[in-house]
């Protein structure tokens, strides 16, 4: 089995339209309540600085909402149609102070001391090494830089009671699928894995058979990969994501040449998130 970086499935999906819009049709930013409360916090953080990189951008947050409030906002991504859904969110909301790069995050293609600022949004919880990332923040910031981070508080998954993991079928535009997702501790991480069917196999037509799945698109299953037919088997490929808890998230960057400012967990789209800000020693 194949292992691929988690920036693949994000761009697939961006191709594919997964990602919902950032701008409605009028035109403007459309934001949830929690988008928008995100969005304050990121304003908040970075308010005033020069050059911000919003790392791992996506489809344009928070490089958007930083645009009028920093001089020179930069997107940074891994992910051709992310970069282009960005694309379009600056050129829809009129943005003209805000560029996009294509990079990895693990190596940054700017200078040492080019950024006093960066905006994290998720993007730590999506590769499947942290520290690398951080260590090329700590490279191209300059002294006093700002980070302001949000993520995924990785405890929620490991409250008492809740699985482990997953196991589903799933049947959408990337075609039938037995997808595994793990939770791990120590380290914490979300391992997945998706082994594609062949839709003219024997086993994929029995599975294709039960309505719901057609339905729904997705259903839960005890299937495993070790009951997949060989010859049902068009491809297999495995992704790995670091995930943080408020300690483990300040360890990565105290040990790479930030201080702690603060942090609080809060919800934002149900999920519990670490709110933190950091800033580079020296």
């Amino acid at each position: 089995m194949r292992q691929v970086p988690p920036w693949v499935g994000y761009d697939r999906m961006a191709a594919t339209g997964e990602y919902g819009a950032l701008v409605n049709a009028a035109g403007e930013l459309a934001l949830s309540s929690d988008g928008q409360n995100e969005a304050a916090f990121f304003r908040s953080v970075l308010r005033g600085r020069n050059a911000v990189l919003d790392v791992g951008c996506g489809p344009g947050f928070p490089l958007v909402v930083l645009a009028h409030c920093v001089t020179s906002p930069c997107g940074l991504d891994a992910a051709p149609a992310m970069l282009a859904l960005a694309r379009a969110t600056i050129a829809a909301l009129g943005v003209r102070n805000a560029t996009l790069v294509r990079g990895m995050a693990e190596a940054l293609p700017f200078a040492d001391n080019a950024f006093d600022g960066f905006a994290v949004c998720g993007t730590l919880g999506s590769v499947p090494d942290p520290a690398p990332v951080v260590r090329e923040l700590a490279r191209v910031a300059a002294a006093g830089a700002v980070v302001a981070s949000i993520g995924q508080d990785f405890r929620h998954r490991l409250s008492a009671g809740k699985p482990r993991g997953e196991t589903w079928l799933r049947c959408d535009r990337r075609g039938l699928a037995l997808q595994v997702v793990r939770y791990l501790t120590d380290p914490y991480r979300i391992w997945y894995e998706r082994h594609v069917l062949d839709p003219a196999s024997d086993f994929a037509q029995q599975l294709l058979a039960d309505p719901e799945l057609c339905t729904a698109g997705r259903i839960a299953t005890d299937l495993s990969p070790r009951d997949l037919p060989a010859g049902a088997v068009l491809d297999s490929f495995c992704e790995e994501e670091a995930q943080f808890d408020p300690e483990t998230l300040r360890e990565v960057f105290e040990q790479s040449g930030f201080a702690t400012e603060r942090q609080h967990v809060a919800l934002s789209y149900g999920v519990p998130h670490i709110f933190s800000v950091f800033r580079r020693r020296g």
